[in-house]
């Protein structure tokens, strides 16, 4: 297995645009903008799937040991803090589903349980804390060629699962939020960790074009819309194949040329790497911040700018003063690919 040649900067940048994408989303209702989160999916399976592919080497222990060790480092303390803070500033409605809220958050939405706004975002890491569950034993037990295989089968189906389901639940959010229905991001993550294992000079070389597949999604998305008139909130069967088959492709294609290293100089600009990297706390804070600065403003331009202050400062804070030193804390022998980048969050 090729080496790791150190971190992957411009991944940073595609944290930015993931992170700026979901705000822009939450402050300004802008349509197709939740995209931002697929993006972070995808970049969590090709991260992890790295990582473990690296680690695979070791005896079972400390396999899973050192991964899930590092998971628990980076994501559990940014989170227990945000629930200290939602409850110091919103109550303790929460609790009532307490039990709910390690690793089944997604359920929460899905099933329209009573959740205070500030918590929303935690579905999206239910569904990557789900998968950490699973991935690693699958990547531990089975060959390269065997997972590659695997996963391709099951990206296939996915929008078939989809298809399936929608009539079995009343609205959208379910499928939007269940680890079943969106586990083709994370799979398509790992694909391309594999990809990147055997074929680099592939994606280096062609990557680039993945620029054209944003565009190309979005237009047929586009018609789509217009000829059957399909929205992101409706749950429909065509709607919840296409919508997020299109989102797949699209940010699969970010994906691919950002790793191409070719027309990146936007992704690896200083403020670009440092939001890249307190995109977990900004994502986690960003709701809050919001609704902190609705409080005090009513105009909505004037909130999103008031919420950006309030959400940067915050992460900014928790990534110097309790994500980093946490960070620090790993073994002499840490692997080149964890230094080059944990996962879809740090």
């Amino acid at each position: 297995m090729k080496k790791p040649e150190g971190r992957i900067t411009q991944l940073d940048g595609v944290r930015a645009l993931a992170i700026g994408a979901v705000f822009l989303h939450h402050a300004f209702d802008i349509k197709l903008l939740w995209m931002g989160v697929d993006l972070f999916f995808i970049l969590s399976g090709f991260l992890i799937t790295g990582i473990l592919l690296e680690q695979k080497t070791q005896p079972v222990g400390e396999y899973f040991k050192r991964f899930y060790a590092r998971r628990v480092r980076r994501i559990l303390p940014p989170y227990i803090l945000l629930l200290i803070v939602t409850t110091i500033l919103f109550g303790v409605g929460w609790m009532r589903y307490a039990y709910l809220y390690v690793m089944l958050m997604n359920i929460v939405r899905a099933l329209s349980l009573p959740r205070p706004l500030a918590l929303e975002s935690l579905w999206s890491l239910a569904v990557e804390e789900q998968f950490y569950l699973v991935w690693p034993v699958a990547v531990y037990l089975l060959s390269e060629v065997a997972l590659g295989w695997m996963a391709g089968v099951l990206l296939v189906l996915v929008p078939v699962l989809r298809w399936v389901a929608t009539p079995l639940f009343k609205d959208h959010w379910a499928i939007y939020s269940l680890t079943p229905f969106r586990m083709d991001l994370l799979l398509v993550g790992a694909l391309l960790a594999l990809m990147w294992i055997h074929h680099r000079e592939k994606i280096v070389r062609y990557g680039q074009f993945g620029l054209m597949l944003p565009p190309i999604a979005l237009g047929v998305l586009f018609y789509l819309s217009r000829r059957y008139h399909i929205t992101t909130s409706e749950n429909t069967q065509l709607a919840n194949v296409a919508i997020y088959e299109a989102s797949l492709v699209a940010c699969t294609g970010v994906i691919l040329w950002a790793l191409s290293g070719r027309w990146v100089g936007v992704l690896t600009l200083r403020p670009m790497v440092y939001l890249g990297r307190i995109s977990y706390s900004v994502y986690l804070i960003h709701v809050t911040g919001l609704l902190l600065a609705a409080r005090v403003f009513h105009h909505r331009a004037t909130i999103a700018v008031a919420g950006a202050a309030i959400t940067l400062a915050y992460a900014a804070a928790s990534w110097r003063w309790m994500e980093l030193p946490l960070l620090g804390w790993k073994p002499k022998e840490s692997s080149a690919l964890l230094e080059r980048s944990s996962d879809s969050r740090a």
